[in-house]
């Protein structure tokens, strides 16, 4: 009887921290509950891994904030011209108030607190995004943009970051992909309110 009693309350001790980390996790301090073994002496898996939301998880996201947000004509993956042979696949776009968000692919191995800090790709490329093309050639066309117009936010993948392990207990203690994704809610509607108000 006194062990699985002793065993209920490390249950709920478990349950209860693992409420705890997603309610105090926000965009100002997920950073700070980046794991690896020598730092989070919690973990119980063999393997933890980290990954990254992808623009195909992200979009959905977008889209239901931009509707939420009273915003109209919406439309993903849309090529937006941004000069004369200068275009890009912005996640989502809002026609009617003319403005979208642009999602940079690809991360940094591992997560850093300056990925916050720097979400064009100015600090590593030089500009603020940067793409290949391909042709029919087979020849690559690099694809430099110096500066993107503003009406045009920057979500960056490096920033949704999330951890987990083969064993499910270790998400008490992880930021998880639930976090990760509450984290692109939080970005999305503090760019909603600069955001050019719904046209009615």
């Amino acid at each position: 009887m006194k062990l699985k009693l002793l065993v209920a309350l490390l249950l709920t001790e478990q349950i209860v921290i693992g409420q705890g980390l997603a309610q105090k996790a926000d965009t100002s301090n997920y950073y700070d509950y980046f794991s690896s073994y020598q730092t989070n002496k919690n973990i119980r898996g063999r393997k933890l891994t980290t990954n990254w939301l992808r623009k195909n998880e992200a979009i959905p996201v977008i889209m239901d904030e931009l509707q939420k947000g009273g915003f109209d004509w919406l439309y993903d993956n849309t090529l937006f011209k941004v000069d004369s042979g200068q275009y890009v696949v912005l996640a989502a776009y809002s026609r009617k108030s003319n403005f979208g968000f642009l999602y940079i692919e690809g991360h940094e191995v591992p997560p850093s607190k300056r990925h916050r800090r720097e979400l064009s790709q100015q600090s590593d490329r030089g500009v603020d995004y940067f793409s290949c093309e391909e042709t029919p050639t087979g020849e690559p066309n690099f694809v430099k943009i110096k500066k993107l117009p503003k009406n045009i936010f920057i979500l960056n993948e490096n920033c949704y970051w999330y951890q987990y392990t083969e064993n499910p207990v270790d998400n008490n203690f992880l930021i998880t992909k639930e976090i990760a994704l509450n984290i692109l809610r939080q970005d999305i509607k503090a760019y909603l309110i600069k955001a050019p108000k719904p046209k009615q």
